[in-house]
């Protein structure tokens, strides 16, 4: 192993940058997936791992284009593994002596410092010296940035943070203010998250807003004259997407003698909770549960309904979502979007010009929202253009993954010819310390 006063030429299996991920794939993140993609595209050399193998039915179809490495941080939950902890300690204090004891200590002193994290840590920090110590860009300011951030301090490297919505508000504040502290930048994904940040980095990391983007290529769908209007929901089953509350709604609807036909795209936890709702309110006529979908499915989904519907609501803990993906994907498809003022909804959504807005947890007020849209053909479309126009202009993956590429590039975290696009090979090889 070389030591750190060793000169040596970076190999070209040696990755440029190790991004440490909590699942890998999700349906869920294909912002995720997109980030990587658009890196590789620009010639970075990426290192993927996860903190855990996600179980699910469907995977993103462009992971099949990722050209890393993707490998899963063990458990250490057997003797076996538990051996190559102290094989990594032992590596990592012969590789840099002074800084990882410092680094050792910096871990037990941080607040969300527990014996199997800083385990994990340490076989991490090992993995990065053997890839030629890259610098780390951690995924979500919770788990993943509380490993990562150990493993940077343990291997001397600098990370930076793309800190999305729950991470955010449900991590204590001491533990999220040292997350934030100790990176190169911090890139949260809405105002509220970048003030949030910025307020607890006190002036010490630069901390820039990042739009994920919608992939505008497409061209923009055709709007089809159903005889009934179909309302699509897309999004986990979970209790902070507030299915309940739009099931709610479509029972008011129903019982003012709308006609329409609600389909509800995704998998979670609430699936038989919410399957019980829609037969307690009698709407099995006018409900169906399509389960998680491909990207191909779901984007004929978007194309065959003529309104999109989302009635999220922070939870009671502060769990929030961001700006939900799959409303800026509504939008990119030119659909009237009724939503709610929760969350970060309102940074995308434009009430009454890009779309429709009801206060959290209201079913009656959704309600009204949805009866607008259901019984007026040309306020709907008015909005659908609206919506497509606002995703042009400030969410287009086109204009904000490079935005994101350059705030990596100037934290020192990506090399600097990404920034131009040049590939790998283009580069000249050059020696590490």
């Amino acid at each position: 192993m070389p030591m750190k006063d060793e000169m040596r030429i970076r190999t070209p299996h040696e990755a440029e940058l190790l991004v440490v991920v909590n699942g890998f794939p999700r349906l869920s993140e294909t912002f995720v997936l997109q980030e990587l993609l658009e890196l590789e595209r620009r010639g970075v050399g990426l290192h993927l791992v996860a903190l855990r193998r996600p179980d699910e039915a469907v995977e993103q179809e462009a992971v099949s284009r990722l050209r890393a490495e993707v490998e899963y941080l063990p458990d250490l939950s057997d003797s076996s593994r538990r051996l190559a902890v102290r094989v990594a300690h032992a590596a990592l204090l012969l590789h840099r002596r002074s800084g990882y004891l410092h680094g050792l200590a910096a871990c037990i002193a941080s607040p969300d410092f527990s014996r199997s994290r800083l385990e994990r840590a340490v076989v991490l920090a090992h993995r990065i010296v053997r890839l030629g110590s890259p610098p780390l860009y951690i995924q979500f300011a919770h788990r993943p940035a509380t490993i990562g951030r150990f493993a940077a301090l343990l291997a001397g490297v600098p990370y930076a943070l793309f800190a999305h919505a729950k991470d955010i508000w449900l991590t204590p504040e001491r533990e999220l203010a040292r997350k934030v502290r100790d990176a190169e930048i911090v890139l949260p994904c809405t105002t509220s998250g970048r003030d949030e940040l910025a307020r607890l980095a006190r002036g010490r990391t630069p901390v820039r807003l990042a739009y994920h983007g919608v992939d505008l290529a497409r061209p923009l769908r055709r709007h089809r004259d159903h005889d009934v209007p179909v309302v699509l929901c897309v999004g986990r089953l979970v209790e902070k997407k507030g299915h309940r509350t739009l099931l709610h709604a479509a029972a008011l609807l129903r019982d003012r003698g709308l006609d329409f036909r609600l389909r509800v795209v995704g998998d979670g936890p609430l699936w038989p909770v919410l399957q019980r709702v829609t037969h307690e309110l009698g709407l099995g006529n006018s409900v169906s549960f399509r389960g998680p979908l491909t990207e191909a499915e779901v984007r004929s989904e978007y194309d065959n309904a003529d309104v999109f519907a989302l009635a999220c609501h922070e939870l009671e803990n502060g769990d929030r979502d961001g700006i939900p993906n799959v409303v800026l994907e509504a939008m990119a498809h030119g659909l009237a979007v009724v939503s709610t003022t929760g969350s970060g909804v309102a940074e995308a959504v434009v009430d009454g010009e890009s779309g429709l807005l009801s206060a959290q947890r209201d079913s009656g007020a959704f309600a009204a929202a949805l009866t607008r849209v259901l019984r007026h053909r040309g306020l709907r479309e008015q909005l659908g253009r609206a919506a497509r126009a606002r995703a042009e202009s400030r969410f287009d993956s086109d204009m904000n993954l490079p935005l994101i590429v350059k705030a990596l590039v100037d934290a020192g975290i990506v090399p600097r010819a990404a920034a131009e696009g040049q590939t790998a090979s283009e580069r000249p090889l050059r020696a590490v310390v």
